[in-house]
This record gives structure tokens, sequence and C-alpha cells, in this order.
């Protein structure tokens, strides 16, 4: 009914008509889709060896970080080695917990001083800041990182030019990007900031490269060690205030790190500064003093070493053939060390300083 009245016969199958036609277009053209998918997907028909293709499709590797981490993921950026202060008077430091890797090393007094090799996070200060010595530049040059340092001596300062480091003088050109701490005492008051390193990279033109280094094994050993709890070094005679102490925590799965007898912590956590692979390196002990007590080493060749994992310890070997190239380590058999995704902090120690594994 329209309006009260009855609609006239045939208006109402007209509009039937188009109704049922337009229902059987549609039916039509489903059929038609379907024969064609059924004609070109073999649904049915695909082999076990097709089926194995399609599971094996190459993907794009991990591309590791230098803690085993994907260094793809946010928050990382171009390496960038700092030059860190270890005399009493500068710890505790800060930021070296978030290192990926540190080196440790002899340097003039008879105290250490740290690089620590940073690609990832975010810190409001990093320091104290020191000077340079040739042989850290040869570890740089692993990582072909920034390098963040207050000077050096003439020899470090020469083969900064010379290699073309990308060079991040905090006394230099690039002092606006460092800040003194008015909380402690000169010369162990120089810091810088993550932010600051970010508008450093972006300046040299680093932030949007991608780093050329060869990465070490990561994953979980395999070797059979030797149980360990404590490592005990020296690096100058039996000079407590010269002494490194890492004791295995098995709660954390880390190794703690003191100084000079006590707990060495990290300024910006608050915590004691805690390690997964720990390695200590042994150099030849023909180190010479020159001008201002500055000390020369060789940390090219190769050389024994002991790695420290998860309460365990392993003897390796070490080689670096020339100032350029990556430091290996490998077992016994001559196999790369697997490091366990993770910090490292290398201990370089001359072979006739005492080292103590219980």
């Amino acid at each position: 009914k329209v309006s009260g009245k009855t609609a006239p016969a045939p208006l109402l199958w007209y509009k039937q008509w188009w109704v049922y036609a337009a229902a059987g277009a549609i039916i039509i053209i489903v059929i038609g889709i379907g024969w064609l998918t059924f004609r070109t997907t073999p649904t049915t028909n695909v082999s076990n060896q097709d089926t194995n293709a399609v599971a094996n499709v190459s993907t794009a590797p991990t591309v590791y970080d230098l803690m085993g981490g994907d260094r793809l993921a946010k928050g990382h950026f171009y390496p960038i080695a700092m030059m860190i202060d270890n005399s009493e008077p500068a710890r505790p430091q800060s930021g070296v917990q978030g290192a990926s890797v540190v080196y440790e090393a002899l340097v003039e007094g008879g105290i250490t001083r740290f690089m620590a090799v940073f690609d990832h996070g975010d810190y409001s200060q990093m320091g104290p800041i020191r000077s340079s010595r040739p042989y850290f530049l040869q570890w740089l040059a692993e990582y072909d990182a920034a390098y963040a340092h207050a000077g050096g001596s003439p020899e470090a300062l020469t083969d900064i030019r010379r290699d073309l480091v990308h060079d991040v003088n905090g006394i230099g050109s690039a002092s606006g990007s460092f800040f003194r701490d008015t909380t402690r005492p000169a010369p162990h008051n120089l810091y810088t900031k993550s932010f600051n390193m970010m508008l450093v990279l972006n300046h040299l033109k680093l932030d949007t490269k991608t780093p050329i280094y060869t990465p070490w094994q990561f994953g979980v050993p395999t070797e059979i060690g030797t149980p360990a709890t404590t490592v005990d070094m020296y690096f100058s005679g039996k000079a407590k205030s010269t002494e490194t102490t890492y004791t295995y925590d098995a709660t954390k799965l880390a190794w703690l790190r003191s100084t000079a007898g006590k707990a060495h912590f990290d300024r910006l956590t608050n915590a004691q500064i805690s390690v997964t692979n720990v390695i200590v390196q042994r150099i030849p002990s023909n180190i010479s003093v020159g001008e201002k007590g500055r000390l020369t080493m060789t940390v090219t060749g190769t050389g024994t070493a002991k790695l420290f994992q998860q309460g365990k310890a392993y003897d390796v070997n070490w080689s670096k053939p020339d100032a350029n190239s990556r430091t290996t380590f490998t077992y016994a058999d001559g196999t790369p060390v697997v490091f366990l995704p993770g910090n490292t902090w290398i201990e370089v120690l001359p072979v006739d300083r005492t080292l103590t594994v219980s």
C-alpha cells in the first residue's frame, strides 16, 4: 500500500524484477572471482619443497650493538668513546654503568684511566672527562668512534690529527659541549651528557652514518670453565689504591666491581658497578716512562687473557695484528670467544702485575 492505496500489480512486479536481476548479477560475479582464484592459486597442490621454500625466506640478520642487542633499536647512536678519570677524587664516576665496553689501563702515577664506549642510552652526566693517551687510540680505532677527551699527551694529539679521528675535545673546539661540576675539584670536574653528544654527532655528520666495526660473537657459551667467585688484580705493585676486584653475584648474574678495597659505585645509579663479561688482558711488561711520567705500552700483537662469565673463568688468547685491527679473543682451540649479552670491561694488565683468581 502507498498512502493508503493498493499499488498496481505491474509496478510491484517491475520493482521485484530489478531486485532479482541485481542479485543474480552479484552471484555471477562472485562465482567468476572464485573460479579465477581457484585457477590461479595452487592452494591444494603445494609440494613439501614449496612449503619449505616459503618458510625459509631469508630476512635481514640482526645488526648487533656492542652489548649483543639490536643496533637498529630505538635509542642507539654512533659509538662515542670517552676518556674517564679514575683517580680517587673522580669517584664515583657518572654514567660508566651505561657504557657497552670499558677499557681500563695504566696512566702516569700508577693510577688507571677508563675509555668507555657508549652506543645507546640517555645520560644526564658522563665523566669526569680526562686527557688522551696514544694506546687508547689503538682501541678507539676498532670502532671508528667519536672521541670525547680533554686534551692529551703531545703524541696522542698528533695521532688524533694524523688519523683523522672524529675529535671531540672538551678543552678545544668542542668545549661548548662540556660543563664543570662545581661540587667537584678541578681537574676532576669536567663532564658532558648524552644530549650534548647527540648534537656533536649531528655536527660531525655521524648521526646518519652506520658505524663500521667487527662485532664480537654473542650467545650462550658452550665451553667448560673453571669455577671462580673473586678476581683480584693490582695495577701497580701492591698499592691498595691500584687494586681492582670483581666479585661474582649469582643473584644478579654479574660481577660487582670494587676499587681500592671499596665498592665502586656509579653516581647516576647510586649502585655498585656490575659487569657481565670481564676480561683481564695481559700485555708485555716493557712499559717505558716518558715526559711527565707518561707511559708507552704495547697493545698490539698476541697474548693471553682470562675471561670471566657467570662465575666461571676461561683461559683465552688475544690478537691485534696492528693499531687499526679489531682485538679478537679466542679459546684455546682457536674458536672465537662467545660473549654473554651485556656490558664488557677489559682490564689491560701487564704480565708482571699481580692477578689472583679464587
